[in-house]
């Protein structure tokens, strides 16, 4: 059973902390409630090493979750806001995160609303995090809100770190690969095949290729350096425009391989995102209006815009998405069914959790064929290397007999 170490706030006030055993970390957070302790951390203890209870909250990713985590518990735990926002700040360590607490701690004090207070910061806070807080604080459910806003940003954080985790190796592969083959290009080749040149015949074309190939690396790499630079500042130039980022997101749905895994992310992130928001009491129109620019992917995302267009005009949501072949069947008529049972939220929920499953399904194939797939490219390259090498000492054996 794996143990937990975990830090909060008991019923009267006073903060603990320790560590206890759990199934799970829902089980750990009901064995600790329980107990009248409300835990602002809670992180398993790997065996055979210590770790620190609350890292350095170095970016939103790790920020958010953990931040949105603790105003619930304790909001829910009837601490008042001020106090909350007071104990959340003194658990962080980053500069930059606190600054931006106790900037929010003091807007509040001054008398805003915490939508308000949040919404002064995009930079840290997405439109999802302020409209969630603002429907929270209007329906009087602000810790229902935040605990829904923190299961979100938890299952993104766990989706982003299972994809990063699975790319790490595939990718450490590709990159020493490719050095090894630089390295030979430039350093070894040169050497071996300087021979060749006084043979005084010509030489095979595999070999020709590769001593282009190797003095063009050796005696030009500067200028493909430069190359290189300038081919990437114009493509970030490019990319940053309205056009150059809707032909990026166009283009990656036209993949043949990852582009079915673009358009169920984005997919998935579109009705996972309205499922919260609407659950939380926004509206469906300004809802659609949030989850466009987090979509991802600019071509769904106007698919989305103009849908809710429709919505303002009075159409239901089903037949405000139906119209667009980006937004597969299977999807509206779910969203039809949630219209008509009054279960949306729930429906929106499902069918993100089947496009997750499809999603996780399709990766797993595709790193699976990824490292036999690189695998099979340094093999290639390093064989056509032996053979370019190869063919030139064949005909020398020849001449010598």
């Amino acid at each position: 059973m794996p143990t937990y170490r975990y830090k909060g706030i008991s019923r009267a006030g006073a903060e603990t902390k320790g560590s206890l055993e759990a199934d799970s970390p829902s089980s750990a957070r009901k064995q600790l409630h329980s107990e009248d302790v409300f835990p602002l951390a809670l992180e398993e203890e790997p065996a055979g090493r210590k770790t620190f209870l609350l890292p350095s909250l170095l970016g939103r990713q790790e920020f958010l979750p953990l931040l949105t985590r603790q105003l619930s518990t304790l909001v829910g735990a009837g601490v008042p806001l001020m106090a909350a926002l007071q104990s959340v700040a003194s658990q962080v360590d980053d500069p930059e995160s606190r600054k931006v607490l106790l900037e929010i701690q003091e807007a509040v004090r001054g008398g805003a609303s915490l939508a308000r207070a949040v919404e002064a910061h995009p930079e840290t806070f997405p439109d999802l995090y302020a409209s969630m807080i603002f429907a929270g604080e209007e329906s009087g459910t602000l810790p229902l809100s935040l605990s829904r806003l923190a299961d979100h940003l938890e299952g993104q954080a766990r989706t982003k770190g299972r994809v990063r985790s699975a790319l790490t190796y595939p990718l450490l592969m590709a990159v020493v690969g490719g050095l090894v083959v630089v390295f030979l290009l430039t350093f070894v080749v040169p050497k071996i095949v300087a021979i060749f040149t006084h043979l005084g015949k010509s030489l095979p074309l595999p070999t020709r290729i590769l001593i282009g190939i190797s003095s063009t690396l050796a005696k030009g790499w500067w200028a493909l350096l430069l190359a290189v630079a300038g081919a990437s500042l114009l493509a970030r130039r490019y990319l940053a425009t309205e056009r150059g980022k809707r032909s990026r997101d166009a283009f990656l749905l036209r993949l043949p391989l990852t582009g079915r895994l673009a358009y169920l992310s984005a997919l998935s992130r579109f009705a996972r995102t309205l499922s919260t928001l609407v659950a939380g009491g926004v509206p469906v129109d300004r809802a659609l209006r949030i989850v466009a620019p987090v979509v991802g992917n600019i071509v769904i995302a106007e698919r989305v815009a103009a849908s809710a267009e429709r919505v303002v005009e009075g159409a239901r949501l089903s037949d405000a998405l139906r119209p667009h072949p980006e937004i597969p069947a299977a999807l509206v008529q779910m969203v039809a069914v949630g219209e008509e049972s009054g279960t949306l939220a729930d429906m929106l929920s499902r069918a993100a959790d089947a496009m997750d499953e499809e999603t996780n399904a399709r990766l797993s194939r595709l790193l699976s064929l990824l490292e036999p797939l690189i695998i099979l490219g340094m093999g290639g390259a390093v064989a056509f290397i032996v053979v370019s090498v190869l063919l030139p000492l064949l005909d020398i054996s020849q001449i010598v007999r």
